[in-house]
């Protein structure tokens, strides 16, 4: 008999800290969830907009052009691609702020700045070419109406006036062939 008191003592002992670390359990669960309740939906003007941070990643190794751009200012693209590719640029100054996002990796400086240009639809540009066949000199011309200047290196001429050709006279028959003295 008192082997089985003991072991109801233990049982007991057992089944309050059981029962003691189960309500500590829920009483932390109910808890937590009452401090998590869900806010309410955040409205567009709540969240904090930052703004986008430009990344401007330009190499120029043996020729090749890798870029990596986000939101970057298209002049400033083409000046750093000049100075590093060692050819001059001008570019307009509506064309120069726009901006531009691509990413591509070790294509010919050429191929480079061409995909650039298609990607900014960029059309009235010129590239003049050094003996060697590298881009010397990049012209980019742009905005609405203006073109790229007209350089007129000779003196204008008035216009010469033609007539139209009329025949008066019949035309002489030629003289016969002389033979010269042998």
């Amino acid at each position: 008999m008192i082997i089985k008191n003991r072991l109801r003592l233990r049982l007991s002992k057992r089944l309050k800290n059981i029962f003691f670390i189960s309500t500590l359990i829920l009483a932390c669960l109910f808890s937590s969830s009452q401090a998590q309740q869900p806010a309410a939906p955040a409205t567009p003007q709540d969240i904090p907009v930052e703004p986008v941070k430009p990344v401007m990643k330009i190499e120029v190794n043996d020729g090749l052009l890798s870029v990596e751009l986000s939101d970057a200012e298209f002049g400033n693209v083409i000046k750093e691609i000049a100075e590093k590719a060692k050819f001059k640029a001008e570019i307009s100054n509506d064309v120069a702020v726009k901006k531009i996002s691509t990413t591509f990796k070790d294509i010919e400086v050429e191929r480079g700045v061409r995909r650039l240009l298609t990607i900014m639809k960029e059309k009235d540009f010129t590239i003049s070419y050094d003996t060697a066949g590298l881009i010397d000199k990049l012209e980019i011309y742009g905005g609405a109406g203006i073109s790229r200047p007209v350089v007129n290196t000779q003196p204008q001429k008035q216009p010469i006036r033609q007539r139209p050709f009329q025949r008066t006279t019949p035309p002489s028959p030629l003289p016969p062939p002389t033979t010269l003295p042998q």
